[in-house]
C-alpha cells in the first residue's frame, strides 16, 4: 500500500439490487461495519433502486457513498443499459478497485466488462449463487461460451461456496484453484440464543404455546413458497397450533397471499415483510424452512444456526452451510409430507452451542472482513505496481 496514502483505499461495491434488502447486501453490509475504514471504505451502487435505503443513514455516516442507475426496462434493456450507464459511472468517478457481487451471469458478465472499458485496474467478480440447474440447452451452451469471456475481464474470482464458484466459472478455472471462497460471515454474537428475548418475542407476537416455522427469503421463484405453503399447509394439519412467519418481499408476495387464502391458511400464515430486528425474530422460531431450488451460500441460513435453529432445507442448498448437526437436507421431489414430517420431528431440538459451532466454522464476519481488507490491501498494492 502507499505509505503516503492518507485516505483509505474506496471500493465500489455492485450488486444487482432489488427493493428488497436480500443475503448479498446484507453480507456486504456486515463486511461494511466490521471492516477499518480508515484502511478500506466502501460505496454501494446498484443499476435500479439501491437495496441500501434502509441502512442509508448509517452509511453515510460512516463515510459509504449510495448511488443507482435507475435502468428499468426488458432484460436485454437492463443488461446492454448497465453496460453503458456504468461505464458513463465509472470515467466520472475515478476507483482503483470495484468488486461485482451478483449470482447472475449475465448481469457480471456485462458489469466487468463495462468496468474493463473504463480502465479500473483491480476488478472482481464475486458469484452468490449456485444458480438455476434447469437452464435451456442453449442456456446452458452460452454460459459455457461466454465464461472464459467473462475470466478474461476480472482480476480476482469469488465465490460463496463451491456450488457458487462452479456455477459461475469454467471447470478449468475451478479445478485449479483460481477462485477464491469467501465465507458469507456474520455477527455471530448478535443471533446468539437468549431465553428471555425468546420468551418476550413470543409473547409480542401472541405465538407462546405455538409451533412457530419460520422463513426469510424473497419471494422470488428461487425460494420456492409456493411449495412451501405446501409444506405448512402439512404441518397444520398434524400441529394445528402451528404458525408460518415469512420474512421479506418480492414480485410474487401477491401470488403466494392467493395461495395461501386459496388454502384457508390465512389465520395461519404471516407475513411479516421486511424488519430490522431479524434476529429477535430468530429466538421465536421453532424450526426453519428453505426449499430453494438453488442458493450459493444462503446469510440466513449461518444466522439461523447462530441463533440454534434446526433447519431443514433444499440439497439444491450447498452442503457447505451445514454448520449443526440440527440441519437436515431433503430433496424438492419428496412430498410436502415428508418435508412436514421432518420440519415437526425437530421440535424442541434447539442446539444451545449454536454461536460457538458458527464461531469454529470460520463465519465471523469479523475474520471474514479483515480477509477481504487483506484482499483489498494486496490488490490495491499490485495495481500500482504495473
Amino acid at each position: 500500500m502507499d505509505q503516503n496514502r492518507k485516505e483509505p483505499i474506496r471500493v465500489l461495491q455492485i450488486n444487482s439490487g432489488s427493493r428488497s434488502f436480500g443475503g448479498v447486501s446484507s453480507f456486504l453490509y456486515n463486511v461494511y461495519t466490521n471492516i477499518d475504514r480508515e484502511q478500506v471504505q466502501f460505496d454501494f451502487l446498484s443499476p435500479n433502486v439501491t437495496t441500501y435505503g434502509i441502512h442509508r443513514e448509517e452509511i453515510e455516516e460512516m463515510g459509504g457513498r449510495i448511488y443507482e442507475l435507475g435502468i428499468k426496462g426488458n432484460i436485454l434493456t437492463r443488461k446492454t443499459g448497465l453496460y453503458k450507464r456504468l461505464y458513463e459511472f465509472l470515467t466520472q468517478h475515478a476507483y482503483s478497485v470495484v468488486h461485482i457481487n451478483s449470482g447472475n451471469f449475465f448481469f457480471n458478465l456485462f458489469a466487468v466488462m463495462a468496468v474493463r472499458k473504463a480502465g479500473v485496474p483491480c476488478r472482481i467478480v464475486h458469484s452468490h449463487n449456485a444458480g438455476d440447474t434447469n437452464r435451456s440447452r442453449i442456456k446452458k451452451a452460452a454460459f459455457e461460451a461466454l465464461k472464459p469471456q467473462l475470466e478474461k475481464n476480472a482480476t480476482l474470482l469469488l465465490a460463496c461456496s463451491r456450488k457458487a464458484a462452479s456455477y459461475m466459472f469454467t471447470d478449468q478455472t475451478v479445478r485449479e484453484g483460481r477462485v477464491q471462497i469467501v465465507k458469507n460471515g456474520i455477527n455471530a454474537e448478535r443471533f446468539r440464543f437468549d431465553p428471555e428475548i425468546r420468551k418476550t418475542v413470543r409473547q409480542e407476537l401472541g405465538l407462546q404455546d405455538k409451533f412457530v416455522v419460520g422463513h426469510v427469503g424473497r419471494f422470488y421463484k428461487q425460494k420456492n413458497h409456493v411449495f412451501l405453503i405446501r409444506i405448512f399447509e402439512k404441518i397444520h394439519e398434524k400441529e394445528p397450533e402451528s404458525v408460518l412467519l415469512l420474512f421479506g418481499k418480492g414480485d410474487l408476495e401477491t401470488e403466494v397471499r392467493g395461495l395461501v387464502n386459496e388454502l384457508g391458511m390465512a389465520p395461519y400464515v404471516r407475513f411479516m415483510g421486511e424488519v430490522p430486528d431479524i434476529e429477535r425474530m430468530y429466538q421465536a422460531m421453532d424450526v426453519f424452512v428453505m426449499p430453494s431450488f438453488h442458493e450459493g451460500l444462503p446469510v440466513s441460513c449461518v444466522e439461523i444456526q447462530a441463533a440454534g435453529v434446526p433447519c431443514v432445507l433444499s440439497d439444491a442448498i450447498t452442503e457447505e452451510i451445514k454448520i449443526a448437526d440440527s440441519l437436515q437436507f431433503l430433496s424438492l421431489s419428496d412430498s410436502p409430507e415428508i418435508w412436514a414430517k421432518a420440519a415437526l420431528s425437530m421440535k424442541g431440538h434447539r442446539d444451545l452451542n449454536g454461536y460457538e459451532n458458527v464461531i469454529r466454522s470460520g463465519y465471523a464476519i469479523r475474520d471474514v472482513a479483515d480477509g477481504m481488507l487483506k484482499m483489498y490491501k494486496e490488490m490495491y498494492q499490485g495495481s500500482l505496481a504495473l
